[in-house]
């Protein structure tokens, strides 16, 4: 075999080699982006008096002062339905949380205490199927619990009930037929439907307890994004000691200062829903599973008043990486740049 054809195999198979630590060689991305990095890598933290800051080239808004993830143990992004993202998002969790009066705001440092739900034992699980029919752990083959309802016709080889007519047997009198009302009053009997019927009909397991609370003791931090978009699970794994990931709610604040009054749009994204609110206005709401996207929603024709302006957005995520950006357009299309940042 020629000496130059040997060394190039080796070098190849080396490649291989090192390339197959995981599973067909392949390094799930997933795991990467979920690794516990270091906090400083995406964040500043600055100082309740900070000298003001400027948009980023792009125009985005990178400073942001940022409550300490609310637990919102949700076990998929499935939820995230208009009427969830409202009822959820402006849900009031301590006192202030929703004011416009910005002399009134937190500053960084500060603390407040939060009831929110707790997390659950086994991370994504929790949805339990449809309903409430068969119990969990009833396979196929398994015993039906004593009183549970049948599906009907009985499985091979069982006994048929008392009184019930066999195959080509005559329907007891008053029995309806296929096809006929139901006399008043008669119970509807889902039984085929074992989990699905029970639930959905109200007919089967009593509704799951309420969800267990815990208190958090929840800390302000006023920071600079080294990126225009805002690391949000970076914000929670480095703000809770690796603690909190998923399933969270992320309240942050930000004060345009302007020097003159000026007609603008809030363009916005975030992972996964948003509200936005500017001077205590909601301007915009991105609802359902959604990735982080630049200008994924604009909202109408606001006005930026001179002096300071309040903008607060409020995110939900379920399993899954969380952040968000934001920036404002002109009238004209142009991207707004001749205003200043600042956490107060």
């Amino acid at each position: 075999m020629n000496k130059n054809f040997k060394m190039i195999l080796a070098a190849a198979m080396a490649v291989v080699l090192v390339g197959c630590g995981g599973s067909n060689g392949k390094i799930d991305p997933q795991r990467i982006a979920n690794r516990n990095v270091e906090y400083d890598q995406y964040f500043t933290e600055i100082k309740a008096d900070a000298a003001p800051a400027k948009p980023d080239e792009k125009g985005f808004i990178r400073r942001w002062t940022i409550l300490e993830p609310i637990n919102k143990p949700n076990s998929g992004n499935t939820v995230f339905t208009d009427s969830y993202i409202l009822t959820e998002l402006t849900k009031e969790y301590f006192k202030g949380q929703f004011t416009a009066d910005i002399k009134s705001l937190p500053k960084t440092g500060d603390e407040v205490i939060v009831e929110s739900e707790a997390p659950r034992a086994g991370g994504r699980g929790g949805f339990g199927g449809f309903g409430g029919g068969a119990p969990q752990g009833a396979g196929a083959g398994q015993a039906r619990p004593q009183g549970a309802p049948g599906a009907g016709a009985p499985a091979q080889g069982q006994a048929r009930p008392q009184g019930a007519p066999a195959q080509g047997q005559q329907r007891p009198q008053g029995a309806p037929a296929q096809g006929q009302a139901r006399p008043q009053g008669a119970p509807q009997g889902m039984g085929g439907f074992g989990g699905f019927g029970g639930g959905m009909m109200g007919g089967g397991a009593p509704a799951a307890a309420a969800p267990a609370t815990v208190k958090d003791t929840l800390t302000w931090h006023s920071v600079d994004s080294r990126l225009f978009n805002i690391k949000l699970i970076r914000f929670a794994l480095g703000s809770s000691n690796g603690q909190k990931r998923y399933g969270l709610i992320f309240n942050a604040f930000t004060v345009i200062n302007c020097e003159e009054d000026m007609v603008v749009r809030l363009a916005a994204g975030s992972n996964a829903s948003s509200i936005w609110w500017v001077n205590g206005e909601k301007v915009l709401t991105l609802q359902a599973d959604r990735r982080m996207v630049a200008d994924d929603g604009m909202s109408k024709r606001i006005t930026l008043k001179k002096g300071k302006n309040l903008v607060r957005a409020a995110v939900i995520n379920g399993p899954g990486m969380s952040d968000m950006c934001m920036r404002f357009y002109k009238e004209d299309g142009s991207i707004v740049k001749n205003i200043t940042i600042t956490n107060n």
